[in-house]
């Protein structure tokens, strides 16, 4: 068998929580025997494919983006030649260019979605886009949720709850390296021996400025691991507040986040 993943960014290229969910789907179906194609864009210049923990990664060019989607006129030649390879399509929403690629190409393959966020900040656009939305998910043979409560409060799943699972997103702790002492050493003498901790993407629906709002008036420490296109405007936020228990760490390698992991509450 062979599956797709369809998405906007992939590993190794971006770092990020749906990107990480691709990654560990497809270790975990290789070890089932299960061929793994990931298929992103990237503007940067780097080999069209390449061999990425035991799946085979493959970029098309990003050619420019609008409100935080992605275009690709390469894309959909690539995307087709990999759809008649594939077994099964697995898409992951929202990427509202993936609705435009799947129609283009007129795929007639299996279809999986994986839903991980409704739309929240384009409303405008949204409008716009919605038709297209519901025409694509209701194309799709089977969607998946990432957890009960999204199913039960998300407006949009619930209009297709009848062909809608709800599969929670697990770490598979095999794939992550064992804390070194020096690095647990490290991080207890840089930030404490407890503190509440956030690693991922850096994006607006994570609420983190709700977090920083909610710190005034606390020492908790704070500790926040991750890049994303609104991390100076918290950075500055932080600063117009005066708080100091609050500690940017940018991007950091797994044996970092490990111990840091190993270290909050």
């Amino acid at each position: 068998m062979r599956v797709l993943h369809f998405y906007k960014t992939a590993l190794p290229d971006t770092m990020g929580g749906v990107e990480k969910v691709i990654d560990q789907i497809a270790r975990g179906a290789t070890k089932l025997g299960v061929k793994t194609d990931v298929l992103s864009l990237t503007q940067k210049r780097l080999p069209h494919k390449i061999e990425n923990n035991g799946y085979l990664a493959h970029r098309a060019r990003l050619d420019f983006q609008i409100a935080s989607t992605g275009f690709s006129m390469s894309v959909f030649l690539r995307f087709a030649q990999l759809v008649k390879k594939a077994d099964l399509i697995h898409y992951h929403f929202p990427w509202p260019f993936m609705d435009v690629v799947h129609f283009a190409t007129i795929v007639k393959k299996p279809t999986l979605v994986t839903y991980h966020s409704d739309i929240i900040r384009q409303k405008y656009l949204l409008k716009i886009y919605r038709p297209l939305q519901w025409k694509f998910l209701g194309d799709m043979g089977h969607i998946v949720a990432t957890s009960p409560n999204y199913l039960a409060t998300s407006d949009v799943l619930t209009k297709y709850k009848h062909k809608v699972s709800v599969i929670p997103i697990g770490l598979d702790k095999a794939t992550y390296p064992v804390p070194l002492p020096d690095k647990l050493t490290y991080w207890r003498e840089k930030v404490g021996q407890k503190f509440f901790l956030f690693i991922g993407a850096i994006r607006y629906y994570k609420g983190l400025h709700i977090l920083i709002e909610a710190a005034q008036g606390t020492d908790y420490p704070i500790v926040i691991v991750g890049v994303g296109p609104i991390e100076k405007k918290l950075k500055k936020q932080a600063a117009q507040l005066g708080l100091s228990n609050i500690h940017f760490f940018g991007f950091l390698h797994d044996e970092d986040k490990v111990a840091l992991l190993t270290l909050c509450y």
